[in-house]
This record gives C-alpha cells, structure tokens and sequence, in this order.
C-alpha cells in the first residue's frame, strides 16, 4: 500500500487519479500483447505479480476486462489472447482476507475486533456492507474468471508460486517477485469451526470442485 491510512489510499490511489491511468495504459499493452491479460485475483499474491509484470494491480473480472477493452477499442478481445491468474486454496484465502483486513483496519476491523467465525457469518450468510464492502473480494475465483476460458487461460497456483511463476516471467521478462502486501504467517485450518467450514464449503464449492483444493 503506498499510503498510511486506508482512506487516502482509496480516494487518491484507487479512484482519482493513479490506478485510472495505469488501467488505461495496461490496457494499450494487452492490445499490442506486450503483456498478458493478468486477473488479480484478491489473496493469491495478485500485487505481487502485478508489480513484477509493472502493470496495474486492479482488481476486475474478466468480464469486467472485457468490457473495458471493448469500450476503449470498439473491438473485442483478439482470438489468441493470453490470459493469466493466480488462484488460492479458498479456505486459506479467506483466513487471509480476514488478517488483512485487521492489518489494515479495513472496516474498523482492527480497533473493533470481531471473530473469524462472526466475520464468516457476517460476510457470506448476512452479506452485512459493514463488512462485505466491496463484492469482488469476496466471490468465487471461478467467478472472477468466467469467460476466460474461451482463451488460452493460464493458472498460477498460490501453493506452487515461485515454481508457477517462472513461465509467466520468461515470456513476458517479468522482474522476480518481490512479496507485497503479506500478512503474518498462519495455520488456517486452526481458524474454522464446523460452522464456518460448511459455510466456506458451501460458498466456495465450485473452485472447490474445479481445482482441485479441499480442507
């Protein structure tokens, strides 16, 4: 994050003027293929890959990209394009979403703490905007990337990461990663009761299902 108070960094980075522009020139560079559609994906070391790729690390759907191309070029998205992303565990992701969420004091939550369980609750079965401030951060991965796969979509895995990574930086002669916005190391599996484990299992089935993750 690149200012100390969330506030600011919300009205100056991601509203007014700094991610606006980047958006507008990475979309340029998708249109020559000098880099590759990347969905970033909240949790999965997005701002990571962003960074080293030196493209905009907002966050949209492919659907959203393909929106947004469509209007800038009056033309849709090029047959061969290349689309990548990185995806996590959802049970790990989550867990990780609720730290960063306490690190960063995103919805109060480090001066008025409240339980991981109560957090789950109040995010996907109350869908309470307290906490459930901004909607794509807190949808399937599949959701993210429907569409996609009409292209040639290609997966970073969060648990592979480094290993994933090296593919994506040789093509596109991407910086090494250099570890942006991590929270403290945690076993997520200690983090759930039976309650918010169904809920998880529930809400998330369908990346559960589609790649491969399981508790």
């Amino acid at each position: 994050m690149f200012y100390s108070k969330w506030g600011v960094y919300q009205k100056l980075y991601l509203d007014l003027w700094v991610r606006p522009k980047l958006l507008n020139s990475y979309l340029e560079q998708i249109k020559t293929r000098e880099k590759p559609l990347f969905i970033h994906i909240n949790r999965t070391a997005g701002s990571s890959i962003a960074n080293s790729l030196e493209i905009t690390e907002a966050h949209h759907t492919f659907s959203a990209y393909k929106k947004l191309y469509q209007k800038k070029f009056n033309e849709s998205f090029p047959e061969d394009l290349e689309v990548w992303t990185a995806i996590r565990n959802p049970f790990d992701k989550v867990v990780s979403e609720y730290y960063y969420r306490i690190q960063t004091n995103q919805n109060k939550m480090k001066t008025h703490p409240i339980s991981f369980d109560d957090w789950v609750k109040k995010v996907f079965l109350e869908k309470d905007v307290a906490y459930r401030d901004r909607e794509i951060m807190f949808i399937p991965q599949s959701e993210w990337l429907a569409g996609a796969e009409a292209y040639s979509l290609n997966i970073i895995k969060f648990e592979s990461l480094q290993k994933d990574y090296k593919t994506l930086a040789t093509k596109f002669s991407a910086k090494p990663l250099v570890w942006k916005k991590k929270t403290e190391n945690f076993n997520y599996k200690v983090e759930f009761s039976e309650v918010s484990k169904k809920i998880i299992s529930d809400v998330f089935k369908e990346d559960l299902d589609r790649f491969g993750y399981f508790f």
